[in-house]
């Protein structure tokens, strides 16, 4: 292949001429193996987040701006690749109801929390409470005959108060 800049390369392929992709590939693939290898050790994962970033950019080459560097755009690919697979990786524990039943409070602190909440005005501690079990603010709107605005007022002073205490 002649010397191309970017710009006609990009032309190329948006034109249909998508052999001229390989050129992208050949030129850019060390440079993003070699910022992936920084982030993640792994050899497989690494040669994966740098043949779906090429992947992606392909995809969007219909979109890209001849004039702008394609660099940048690859970049951000890969650091958007990189992200998919950290969020992949992240490590999920189920919670079972045993487990959360048998967390119990000490009874000090239990005592402790019913004082504050006890400083509180009436429908200022409902709310607390309802909020404290799991209810949303909309299905205590619901409970308590207020609008939904006013209970997310209520809900806010009262941490505010709380914090105070």
């Amino acid at each position: 292949m002649l010397k191309l800049s970017n710009q006609q390369v990009i032309e190329k392929i948006k034109n249909g001429e998508i052999d001229y992709f390989g050129y992208i590939v050949k030129k850019y693939t060390k440079q993003i193996y070699n910022y992936v290898f920084k982030k993640i050790a792994k050899r497989e994962d690494v040669e994966d987040i740098v043949q779906i970033s090429f992947l992606q950019l392909y995809k969007a080459v219909g979109r890209l701006d001849e004039e702008k560097p394609v660099l940048p755009y690859l970049y951000q690919i890969v650091r958007n690749e990189m992200k998919m697979f950290w969020r992949g990786r992240k490590m999920m524990l189920p919670l079972d109801e045993e487990i959360a039943a048998e967390k119990k409070q000490e009874p000090l602190e239990t005592e402790l929390i019913e004082k504050q909440l006890n400083v509180l005005p009436k429908e200022q501690k409902k709310a607390v409470e309802l909020v404290s079990e799991g209810y949303s603010y909309k299905e205590i709107a619901k409970l308590l005959n207020r609008p939904l605005n006013t209970i997310r007022t209520i809900i806010h002073r009262a941490r505010l108060k709380l914090k105070n205490i």
